[in-house]
């Protein structure tokens, strides 16, 4: 388990493996900062710190909010992402005693999306969405997709041509291949 203080968290910069989010965010947008770190090289979101002014909001007058927030690794990410939560006792903006949660991403193994099945990264202080391009470069780098001999089924005078092809496990259920050598889609 991670140990910050309230002084870490609030004078650290975001960065690769930091960032803070205010209580009031939405599920579908915490979503993309999880993704992002699972991704990459994991992290540590702050959630009750304002990530504009860095005051501390607390999250304890927000059991309903929180509760929602709790889920979104389960419900908006693609597969669910394994995060581990603690609470970090503080003293909020007002005074009033209270707390943060601090959610902390491992690096995945796995290629992770958020709902409308888009794939970020954490790049700096930025969860940057990645291309179709940067998606499968992720996914060779993650050992999901990889080169094997198949037969070019794409063009009838390429049937007997013996090329690699790129294949995911989830491919087939789709009941297509691309073929990279004639930039034809194959079907199974």
């Amino acid at each position: 388990m991670l140990m910050m203080t309230i002084q870490e968290i609030t004078t650290r910069k975001e960065d690769q493996t930091f960032d803070c989010k205010g209580i009031q965010i939405e599920p579908k947008a915490l979503a993309v900062p999880i993704v992002a770190f699972a991704n990459a090289d994991g992290g540590v979101i702050a959630i009750g710190v304002s990530d504009k002014t860095r005051k501390i909001e607390g999250i304890n007058q927000h059991t309903d909010k929180l509760n929602e927030l709790l889920r979104v690794p389960f419900d908006f990410c693609n597969p669910s992402v394994p995060v581990t939560c603690s609470y970090l006792p503080c003293t909020d903006k007002d005074g009033n005693e209270n707390r943060i949660l601090l959610m902390e991403i491992p690096a995945s193994s796995s290629l992770h999306t958020n709902q409308a099945d888009e794939a970020f990264m954490r790049v700096g202080d930025k969860s940057r969405k990645l291309s179709f391009d940067e998606r499968v470069q992720l996914m060779y780098d993650k050992g999901e997709r990889y080169y094997e001999v198949q037969q070019c089924m794409a063009q009838p005078s390429m049937t007997s041509t013996w090329m690699l092809l790129p294949t995911m496990p989830n491919w087939s259920a789709m009941g297509k291949v691309p073929c990279n050598t004639c930039a034809r889609t194959m079907v199974l």
